[in-house]
């Protein structure tokens, strides 16, 4: 399989082979063959040390080229035969700093794909159920993927279940056979009732929920810009719906800075921030390839109040560490 670099799809045996961190796998020995993995189109830091304006895509050119001989390894272009059978992929990253890729990048690695007879497979574990303000994150890129892999939210947290859906050619009873998959807690009944719950709840508010967050997300994303105005060692923010970031870098605008991102985090634990005449504190959580990206992940209900509260304390917290 092919995944990204920076990607994440869990721990289990299998799962480290196609999640990019050596540490998940330096402790258990390896399971099989792992990924080949391909850089994430991260504009802010881009790979390949393009610039997103005059870049010209390269980074799906890249990965073309990897087709058009023998030689690259990867493809017989006389056969048609390629030693990987599918691409597993995160539409945004999620363990990776929250990473959206351009939008027009997932419909051109689809067109290779599939010229290539290559599945994509989308892992919507972290950003599917409106994470994003769309039911599924891919929708955003306007592509259906081949294969598609969701969990966790599908529950509203109340119960472990996770799914999988396929295109019928490649799940049809014909071919994936009643009993295939299996195992002790398959199906179980908590998680199925609880999923089936979440899943007409989405239904019945879906139009709702897409133009809220799209509206919220505008909102909180305003006041990141405001911050990043205001703030050298912010380097860049983004994020699609509420699955945002906040890239802290040094003076020079480019290099990472754990260091701040580890302070905030520390400080906003304290408690002995104010809003309103009131102490309170802040739980930041950390990702990105150098740990220096704070990942902003807001319930789907959240307020305008409760947006004006967190770009507040955030505020504070910069003032009180960039002295």
């Amino acid at each position: 399989m092919f995944a990204f670099q920076g990607g994440y799809h869990g721990r289990t045996m299998a799962a480290t082979a196609v999640t990019s961190s050596f540490r998940y796998r330096e402790k258990y020995g390896h399971f099989g063959d792992r990924a080949q993995f391909v850089p994430f189109p991260y504009c802010f830091r881009c790979p390949y040390g393009m610039k997103c304006e005059s870049c010209n895509h390269f980074c799906v050119k890249q990965f073309a080229r990897n087709f058009d001989s023998e030689y690259k390894s990867f493809y017989d272009p006389k056969t048609g035969e390629s030693e990987y059978k599918a691409f597993i992929a995160e539409p945004i990253l999620g363990t990776g700093g929250y990473i959206e890729a351009p939008k027009w990048y997932f419909k051109e690695l689809k067109e290779i794909l599939d010229s290539k007879g290559i599945m994509l497979v989308i892992d919507e574990i972290q950003m599917g159920m409106f994470r994003t303000g769309k039911l599924w994150a891919i929708e955003h890129y306007g592509i259906t993927p081949d294969v598609m892999t969701f969990a966790k939210s599908i529950t509203n947290g109340m119960n472990p279940l996770s799914g999988l859906w396929a295109k019928e050619k490649f799940i049809a009873p014909n071919v994936f056979t009643p009993g295939s998959a299996h195992s002790t807690y398959c199906s179980n009944p908590l998680g199925v009732r609880a999923a089936h719950e979440v899943m007409s709840i989405v239904e019945e508010e879906q139009n709702q929920l897409e133009s809220e967050i799209a509206r919220k997300s505008n909102k909180f994303k305003a006041g990141l810009n405001y911050l990043k105005s205001k703030y050298d060692c912010i380097g860049d923010v983004g994020g699609i719906g509420f699955a945002l970031r906040i890239e802290l870098t040094q003076k020079d605008g480019i290099t990472p800075n754990r260091e701040l991102c580890d302070a905030m985090q520390e400080e906003g634990l304290k408690g002995d921030l104010s809003y309103n005449g009131k102490k309170c504190g802040l739980v930041l959580n950390n990702g990105g390839f150098y740990k220096n990206i704070i990942t902003l992940v807001p319930q789907l209900y959240i307020s305008d109040d409760e947006i004006d509260m967190a770009i507040d304390l955030l505020d504070q917290l910069f003032s009180r560490l960039t002295k």
